[in-house]
């Protein structure tokens, strides 16, 4: 597993650990894992120094379901790990797929953080209600 540079990571989402520090990722794959879900959950322009940054996950409910939709998705995630995480991780799926019945959209994406032969899973969903 490859290593994280020299200093200490910030946890996601921020928070204080129980000897009253910023809480810092366990390891290396958890850290990539942190910065998975931070790029997934921000919204493009979100950041003011980095408008670029962000697949923007979070108001993708809000939009009409159809195929053309789900590849449109697949492509800005696509596009999104391939610019902000490609050194950290390699993707081996994403599926997007929504239930109209429940509103809800749902993201799959397995993915092996860089230097791992261990692939791992986060899957998103998001109701619109």
């Amino acid at each position: 597993m490859a290593t994280l540079p020299n200093g200490r990571h910030l946890a996601f989402p921020f928070r204080i650990a129980r000897d009253g520090r910023t809480a810092a990722p366990v390891s290396d794959a958890d850290q990539v894992r942190d910065e998975l879900l931070q790029l997934l959950l921000t919204a493009p322009a979100e950041r003011l120094f980095l408008p670029e940054f962000g697949a923007g996950l979070r108001k993708l409910v809000f939009e009409p379901a159809s195929d053309v939709l789900r590849g449109v998705v697949k492509a800005r995630i696509t596009q999104a790990l391939s610019r902000w995480l490609g050194h950290r991780l390699t993707v081996e799926l994403i599926e997007v797929d929504w239930d109209d019945g429940l509103a809800m959209l749902c993201v799959t994406i397995k993915y092996r953080p860089a230097g791992s032969p261990d692939s791992r899973i986060v899957k998103f969903q998001r109701a619109g209600s």
